[in-house]
């Protein structure tokens, strides 16, 4: 369409960095209404392959692959497909157009973002994290703006100009900040939400239903459990000495309607959580991944 602004999402590989970017192009098409048009770039390795064409937008794939994962030959591999990268990123810029890009996070982030901001695109980027991450890092040497969820990120960040605003959340999400929260009846039910992020967790995959067994009897047996382990991760959970009722799943898509009916969210501390947690007031169990650059303990 003839004037219309086309704004592009580039980043993804876990809900943590996506899902905060979907709540911005929420925001804006509720905001701005036609005239502007949303895509998205990130990789085929990532959620975003599989979320954003169920919701309707344009998902334009870049080959990268991370450098924190899978140890030396990881960084190997990932190093060997950045100059490749890097020119299939030139053209989609070419192509795209884009008039703005936001970087979200994630290492499908860093050579869109970076081209577009070579080509004089205007660019900003979103940490969710109170710690940044590789990717936002390298991004913030370029980039015109950096939106922070917490105040003291700033101090990570010396190039751009750095708007502390939250983090935000996905419409479902919000329209729920008004949910008030019930305590479960006592003796009755009890029911734990379990999600090890967007991915899963192998650690509270085995971790938790052990744990759990460890209680006395009559409590096990008020437990009802919904275990997100994260796509093709069922099998690493093994409910079958726990005494209470366990529903296993790889991913939750209404996460709005699961937070409604939990007693109990035992989680790890990655701030989009935490900031749907906030928002609909619910009590939770953070477990902090402790890899990396400890910033779940941060966020937590």
């Amino acid at each position: 369409m003839a004037g219309e602004k086309h704004v592009v999402i580039a980043g993804g590989g876990t809900g943590g960095h996506l899902f905060p970017g979907v709540a911005v192009v929420e925001a804006l098409e509720d905001i701005l209404g036609e005239g502007v048009r949303f895509s998205f770039v990130g990789s085929d390795r990532g959620i975003e392959a599989r979320k954003i064409p169920e919701l309707g937008y344009d998902l334009h794939t870049v080959d990268v692959a991370p450098l924190k994962a899978g140890g030396v030959a990881g960084l190997v591999k990932g190093l060997a497909k950045l100059p490749g990268a890097g020119v299939n990123t030139f053209s989609l810029v070419g192509k795209l157009k884009p008039d703005l890009v936001v970087a979200v996070g994630g290492y499908a982030a860093g050579p869109f973002t970076m081209t577009a901001a070579a080509r004089g695109v205007p660019t900003v980027l979103m940490e969710q994290n109170a710690v940044p991450g590789m990717t936002n890092k390298a991004l913030s040497k370029v980039v015109k703006k950096a939106y922070v969820s917490f105040e003291s990120t700033c101090g990570h960040f010396s190039g751009p100009e750095c708007v502390y605003v939250g983090n935000p959340v996905r419409s479902s999400i919000g329209e729920r900040r008004d949910f008030q929260y019930d305590a479960p009846a006592e003796g009755g039910p009890f029911n734990i939400l379990l999600i090890g992020g967007s991915g899963g967790a192998g650690s509270l995959n085995t971790g938790i239903p052990r744990a759990l067994q460890l209680l006395p009897q009559e409590l096990q047996e008020r437990i009802r459990i919904t275990h997100q382990a994260g796509r093709n991760r069922t099998d690493e959970v093994d409910y079958s000495g726990f005494e209470g009722d366990a529903a296993v799943v790889e991913f939750i898509d209404d996460m709005a309607h699961a937070y409604a009916e939990l007693d109990l969210l035992i989680c790890r501390a990655g701030m989009s959580t935490i900031a749907e947690v906030t928002v609909m007031g619910l009590p939770a169990l953070y477990v902090p991944l402790s890899l990396g650059d400890g910033h779940q303990a941060d966020n937590a």
